[in-house]
């Protein structure tokens, strides 16, 4: 690929080849087996061409793209080894490097065979330039990096992103999910269990509701809710009613009869089978599976609350 690259630029030849870094020397086999994960995908590349528009030694090409969207499975990923390295971290354990490592390995290996694979159409506008008679990319974009890094660029910046924001906001107040709603004068509309709620993207409807001090799946370990806690893990069917697939994310917010608030177990899709976060969703097609949830067990009422993108309603799903 960086022999692709404007070779007069030698920051994005830099670029490139520090993200392609194939592990042979022995230093990083994690890095190693990813770049065998993107390999993998960009066989299954297929594009479009379009016309370039030239002038003089510069051009642009557009080009249609469709390409693995790892999203899922990166986030998933990079979500267990960082939960089991906060958890270490806070018990004072020091970790190696050998065992990230290791845990990197690990994840990829079960969320390979536990998410499916899909795919994403995207349009990108390639820079070229001539340089002795021959076109090369100028400056390679973060977009069509992505492509062949199966959304890998996009992945991590919005981990950054996301950690970036919760160490500037330390310390500072913010409104409740509930707060927000009220400020937002929505009207709340109470559902049951059993109910069928048309949402702007979605259709959703709440199957059951179990309670668990301990959850297990088949691809991994038991975990036992901490001291003081329960596990509520809430089963339901999603319909994607658009035209288009996406990915369902997991923040829909559970408030209990104390109105303390609780997004997903940030572990759940390493604990338990049948997991909804960040499932690919395609058109048409129901989709049932678990939301997990770690509450006080002294909550002895809780409902699910879901906002209808675009409008004012917020759904009031009494789940105990």
């Amino acid at each position: 690929m960086a022999s692709m690259v404007d070779p007069t630029d030698s920051s994005s030849k830099t670029k490139v080849s520090d993200l392609m870094k194939d592990g042979e020397d022995g230093t990083s086999q994690s890095q190693k087996y990813f770049l065998d994960y993107f390999q993998e995908n960009a066989a299954k590349i297929t594009y479009t061409v379009k016309e370039p528009k030239i002038e003089n030694d510069q051009a642009s090409v557009t080009v249609d793209f469709k390409y693995v969207n790892g999203e899922p499975l990166l986030k998933a990923v990079l979500q267990d080894v960082f939960t089991e390295a906060y958890t270490s971290a806070t018990t004072g354990s020091e970790i190696k490097d050998e065992e990230i490592e290791q845990m990197l390995m690990s994840a990829m290996q079960k969320y390979k065979a536990t998410i499916q694979e899909s795919y994403v159409e995207k349009s990108v506008n390639v820079q070229l330039i001539k340089v002795n008679r021959h076109w090369y990319i100028s400056q390679p974009s973060d977009e069509l990096l992505d492509v062949f890094l199966s959304n890998f660029i996009s992945v991590t910046k919005e981990l950054n992103k996301n950690i970036n924001s919760s160490s500037d906001g330390a310390g500072q107040e913010t409104n409740s999910f509930m707060e927000q709603a009220k400020k937002e004068n929505l009207a709340i509309i109470p559902k049951a269990v059993g109910d069928e709620i048309i949402l702007t993207s979605i259709k959703l409807r709440v199957n059951h509701v179990e309670e668990k001090q301990t959850i297990s799946s088949k691809y991994s370990y038991d975990k036992t809710a901490k001291e003081g806690a329960k596990f509520v893990i809430i089963n339901a069917d999603v319909t994607n009613i658009t035209n288009k697939a996406f990915t369902f994310p997991p923040d829909l917010i559970v408030v209990d009869n104390k109105n303390r608030e609780f997004k997903t177990y940030a572990d759940s899709t390493n604990t338990i089978d049948n997991y909804l976060d960040y499932r690919e969703l395609s058109p048409g097609i129901t989709e049932n599976g678990n939301w997990v949830y770690e509450l006080p067990a002294d909550a002895e009422s809780y409902k699910l609350y879901v906002k209808k993108s675009g409008t004012k309603e917020l759904y009031e799903i009494l789940l105990k």
